[in-house]
């Protein structure tokens, strides 16, 4: 009978040492230690440490960029894709925490191999094209420079994994809620903003009757 695969396993392990230690500092001695595997029993899965690495980052990568592509081929207004997009890069954090924060601290931005610099690319040209969509149609604000706020936005979203903690008092969607009406507060013009608050009904007042003097 063969043996059932240590694939998830092995992964999970490499995940955690390549978060607590560092890729470079992570040796396969160390992985094949926390599963309880001699080093070689490692080759049977993996040319090199390299595959390791890019077996934990491709699935939270490649789930966040599937969503923010069919996000932006939709027809809501951009405030709506924003905040979409933003609840959706938060969830991907929180569900899938270490192997998105190995690569946030080994992939993002490295420029390690075409295929991942691609990847961020597009990522970021797809958000900066729902906030110029924004500008263009007069939602948000006409001094708003696209990139500048893409890479804004996009940098405190990852910033999470510096300070958040799945599980704790503050839940995922509340997070995001949060950045959204922060980030959209600056971004939507005075123009949109006026007329939502025409919406609200004020209340009426009347002016105090004179009292009659005899």
């Amino acid at each position: 009978m063969p043996r059932p695969s240590r694939w998830n396993e092995i992964i999970e392990a490499a995940a955690e040492a390549f978060r607590t230690n560092g890729y470079a500092a992570t040796s396969l001695e160390d992985i094949a230690s926390a599963v309880g595997m001699w080093k070689g029993s490692l080759y049977h899965y993996i040319d090199s440490k390299e595959d390791l690495l890019f077996a934990v980052v491709r699935g939270p990568a490649e789930e966040i960029l599937k969503q923010v592509r069919e996000l932006s081929e939709t027809d809501l207004p951009p405030t709506e894709k924003i905040r979409r997009a933003t609840r959706s890069h938060v969830q991907i954090l929180n569900s899938n925490f270490v192997y998105a924060s190995v690569y946030l601290q080994e992939i993002a931005g490295r420029r390690k191999l075409p295929e991942w610099s691609a990847m961020d690319r597009e990522y970021l040209d797809l958000l900066e094209s729902i906030v110029r969509e924004g500008v263009d149609s007069g939602e948000f604000s006409a001094v708003t420079n696209p990139r500048v706020t893409t890479l804004a936005l996009i940098g405190s979203l990852n910033w999470l994994t510096h300070w958040y903690r799945p599980g704790g008092s503050l839940h995922a969607d509340e997070i995001a809620d949060q950045f959204c009406d922060l980030f959209l507060g600056g971004l939507i013009s005075r123009k949109t903003q006026a007329s939502r608050s025409q919406t609200i009904t004020p209340l009426k007042t009347t002016k105090p009757r004179a009292k009659r003097t005899a």
